[in-house]
């Protein structure tokens, strides 16, 4: 039987002081980018259907000039491997932790 890895991402309600500072100074881009990351793929999934690849999520990372090879790897080891899963399985648990601007 295979080994199910719990997702980095699905921890993080649980973190607190030194756990949650490392997780904070460990992340691909600083926590207000990631925030404003989920939002605008949400915005762009409520006007277009998802495609099954990070378009909206690469090309937010692009105009802003993200770190996008590791972000797209942060966001692929959390479950996020196009724009409609990074809101089904990262966009919770950021936002029950980190609040919903």
């Amino acid at each position: 039987m295979p080994i199910i890895r719990k997702l980095e991402i699905e921890n993080l309600s649980q973190l607190s002081g030194e756990e949650l500072d490392e997780f904070i100074n460990g992340l691909p881009a600083g926590e207000e980018s990631i925030s404003k990351l989920l939002d605008f793929i949400e915005d762009e999934l409520f006007e277009s259907e998802c495609n099954h690849s990070l378009r909206h999520a690469m090309r937010y990372m692009m105009e802003k000039r993200l770190d996008f090879p590791r972000l797209t790897a942060w966001l692929n080891e959390n479950g996020g491997y196009c724009d409609c899963k990074v809101m089904q399985y990262i966009a919770p648990h950021w936002r029950e932790r980190f609040g919903d601007d």
